[in-house]
């Protein structure tokens, strides 16, 4: 199985020439990147077709070559899909506009890898015939034997002063077989994530975090009462990269036990709404927003994906109120956010293990069931009717007791 993730590697500072024509190739980028979003907005539509018509020659107007006009055509569909997704949960959503550099868009026959020994040159085509600007690239240890994996449309962008440049890379994943074990994951603001396997629990608590995300809040009251806009944001930029940090790190550990097992699945809950689900006090509501729910997630995907470790979203409903000891389903069932007791059987455990049990239960449930396109020659309406009514509503799903306890 093949998987794309992306390299970021730094540029050796240009020169002179090369920094000119980067800001000026930026700016066009960021011209084609509008008129592709402004063709989104005038038909109503995210439909590539539709803003290539409307665009593309106006694009080409600007000086911009064929393929650096194709990457300004994607950049704006992808911001005009993100667009319409947010605005069926957000009325007042506003459509999008560049207001900063969006970087360089470079197509897959625009740019290539050279490597001369133990360094690398990226290529870039002008779209003059014979023209292209060279530029020398820092490449960590860590990266050079992905260099040759290369393959796809990259960018270039600028972070203050340093130009970087983000690579896909192309790898084919290990395959796995025999019996899969499914362990649940269960995130949460008190504890980042806690990890239930047939054999352990993992905690990753988040107390430390937290306080250090309430000290960065404090700071940043204390800049804007000052009108020190500037420090807001060069402080909020160090809490983005401290939280990625983090995040790394407990993703490297999720994967590093699940690789423990033959034929791991990790289950997650399906995060999509989760900031318009919780709601709770100012200050709670301001860590949601402010969690890196997704970025976890995105983490241990591409990290799992090298491995060949399946990655399962399974549905949220109940897993918080249902016993994995019993089965049984009440809000009474949690008392507190750290406990949870059974009103039915008085079965007790911490209350994120209990869910993450449950999380691995509904994954190994919802991998029994036959995918709908199993039998695509039959007909789709009739087969939904046929269905058990437990699997037409996985709201109303009880779980086998003894499924859940043997997780």
């Amino acid at each position: 199985m093949q998987n794309t993730e992306s390299v970021i590697v730094g540029i050796i500072h240009p020169t002179k020439y090369k920094a000119e024509w980067l800001d000026n190739m930026t700016e066009k980028f960021s011209q084609a990147v509008q008129l592709g979003l402004n063709a989104a907005q005038e038909l109503s539509t995210s439909s590539r077709k539709k803003i290539h018509e409307a665009s593309y020659r106006e694009m080409r107007k600007l000086g911009l070559p064929s393929d650096y006009a194709r990457m300004g055509i994607n950049a704006a569909v992808s911001l005009s899909r993100s667009f319409f997704r947010l605005r069926k949960k957000q009325e007042n959503a506003k459509f999008p506009r560049v207001k900063k550099s969006q970087g360089i868009g470079l197509g897959i026959h625009s740019y290539r890898i050279i490597q001369n020994n133990d360094h690398f040159i990226l290529r870039i085509s002008t779209g003059k015939r014979g023209n292209y600007i060279w530029l020398p690239l820092s490449v960590p240890e860590k990266f050079k034997d992905r260099m040759e994996m290369i393959k796809g449309d990259a960018k270039l962008f600028q972070k203050k002063s340093k130009w970087y440049t983000m690579l896909p890379v192309k790898t084919i994943s290990t395959e796995r077989s025999g019996e899969k074990t499914f362990i649940g994951i269960d995130l949460g603001i008190v504890r980042i994530a806690t990890l239930c396997t047939p054999d352990m629990i993992r905690i990753f608590g988040g107390k430390e975090i937290r306080h250090k995300r309430e000290h960065f809040a404090d700071i940043r009251r204390r800049y804007q009462k000052h009108n020190r806009l500037d420090k807001v944001k060069e402080s909020r930029g160090h809490e983005q990269r401290w939280m990625r940090d983090i995040n790394h790190k407990i993703s490297k550990e999720i994967i590093e036990i699940a690789a423990q097992y033959a034929n791991p699945v990790l289950c997650f809950e399906r995060l999509d709404g989760i900031r318009y689900r919780t709601r709770g006090s100012k200050r709670f509501n301001r860590m949601v927003s402010s969690w890196a729910f997704r970025q976890l997630l995105d983490m241990t995907k591409y990290k799992a994906a090298r491995l060949g470790i399946e990655i399962l979203l399974v549905d949220p409903r109940n897993t918080s109120k249902r016993c994995s000891s019993c089965g049984h389903i009440s809000r009474s069932n949690r008392p507190s956010q750290a406990n949870f007791r059974c009103v039915k059987c008085g079965f007790r455990l911490n209350a994120d293990v209990n869910a993450a049990k449950n999380i691995a239960a509904v994954g190994l449930y919802a991998s029994e069931q036959e995918p709908p396109d199993m039998a695509r020659s039959k007909n789709r309406t009739d087969s939904r009717k046929n269905r058990p009514d437990e699997v037409k509503n996985s709201a109303s799903v009880e779980l086998d007791p003894d499924l859940v306890s043997s997780l």
